[in-house]
């Protein structure tokens, strides 16, 4: 019998309070006893403080983590307005929550804020993941990655993603035992036996235009020039006048891919994806949702729905192999928002790639995301190390050896 508790609910009723009573519920039927932490993800519709008081009085004081989406992931499939828990336990691992707030105002300090939280309850040591949820909103998800990261001693596995807001682009909430916060960064450590292991994949599915030119200007997320010419006016001649009436929302369908001269994928050229958030017309910038440094050799990138679907296959066979010959027990998947506009109705397609890879039977839950965390490949040491990005699918999955 496994030593891992893991039990997955879901609620669409409109009533706030009900709904969070109704998702513990059905979380708490599929898990023996009771849990030790609650992953808690939900449309922006709910009032959610009454939606989590819904869930504690269900759940009580159980130890909770999560946020605002733009579209819920979990056992029942695809669904949107409303709300999926996981509900876990084990006596063999430990589960620590912890919080920093300000995160736009400061990711950097915003991360080691986080890491302070959590090490005051329990040390880095023994971590198998760090999984974190940050507002989706606030600003450099690089800085807040690598800070993270330059805060803890030991070699750091960090993998979640940016919460949403249904595709509104104005304000997400995170969640924390319990209360409701704006502007933070959520965080779970998972530590604890030797007997457990992880498996990570992140593929993305686009691919090169096959164009190829520099970032000449930039200011953190903010490029102010391509090849020294305006960037936004680089990126409409790309676009096309009539893609171009459609910024910056068009900006989800045709992503910039950062290329990594040191790193190729099966012989191709990889590249992070990086999503534009704004764009300002009279400046000529645009703002994304990762950094571009000065001097990067960029690419334009686009997928159909297909490559989209297959990228996400690509990911779930990665994480498979990264597991050996243990069998998932738990899947947390992270997928961005701009891979679902793309997909359309063929969105559920993507999810039912990545069961049919790890396991129809595996208990699972995520989210539509404003951007993703995880390391390119976590069985290679060169590419082992948390990346920040978008238009990607991160899985990570938990098994027992």
């Amino acid at each position: 019998m496994s030593n891992l508790q893991v039990g997955v609910g879901q609620s669409s009723i409109d009533d706030s309070f009900q709904a969070g009573e109704d998702a513990a519920k059905d979380a708490l039927e599929k898990h023996e006893g009771k849990p030790e932490v609650l992953i808690v993800l939900a449309a922006m519709r709910y009032d959610h403080n009454q939606l989590l008081e819904g869930i504690k009085s269900v759940t009580g004081d159980t130890q909770m983590i999560g946020g605002t989406t733009a579209g819920e992931i979990s056992t029942h499939g695809l669904s949107t307005n409303s709300v999926v828990i996981m509900a876990l336990s084990s006596d063999s691992l430990e589960f620590t929550v912890g919080i920093s707030n300000n995160m736009s105002l400061d990711e950097a300090s915003c991360g080691v804020e986080l890491v302070k939280n959590i090490r005051s309850k329990h040390n880095f040591e023994d971590a198998l993941s760090l999984m974190i949820f940050p507002n989706g909103m606030g600003g450099d998800g690089v800085e807040l990655i690598d800070s993270i990261h330059s805060a803890v001693d030991e070699k750091l596995e960090i993998i979640g993603g940016y919460l949403g807001d249904d595709i509104r682009f104005e304000n997400t909430y995170q969640y924390y035992n319990g209360g409701v916060y704006k502007d933070a960064v959520a965080g779970l450590l998972i530590s604890g036996s030797k007997d457990f292991i992880t498996g990570i994949g992140v593929r993305s599915g686009f691919e090169s235009v096959g164009n190829r030119f520099y970032c000449t200007n930039s200011d953190g997320n903010v490029v102010s020039k391509f090849d020294d010419e305006s960037a936004l006016d680089v990126y409409k001649e790309f676009l096309g006048e009539d893609r171009a009436e459609k910024l910056p929302g068009i900006c989800l369908e045709y992503p910039f891919g950062l290329i990594d001269e040191k790193v190729s994928i099966e012989g191709k050229e990889y590249f992070q994806l990086r999503c534009g958030l704004s764009v300002d017309h009279e400046k000529g910038t645009i703002s994304l949702a990762g950094s571009i440094p000065e001097g990067s050799a960029i690419t334009l990138t686009m997928a159909s729905r297909g490559d989209i679907i297959k990228g996400a296959e690509l990911a779930a066979e990665q994480a498979k192999n990264s597991l050996g010959k243990a069998k998932p027990k738990v899947i947390l998947m992270f997928s961005c928002v701009g891979r679902k506009l793309v997909l359309g109705r063929r969105t559920e397609e993507e999810i039912i790639a990545v069961r049919k890879v790890l396991g129809d039977d595996v208990p699972i839950i995520g989210f539509y995301t404003y951007g993703e965390i995880g390391p390119i490949d976590k069985m290679n040491k060169e590419l082992s190390s948390p990346k920040f990005h978008n238009e990607t699918v991160v899985l990570w999955a938990l098994a027992e050896k």
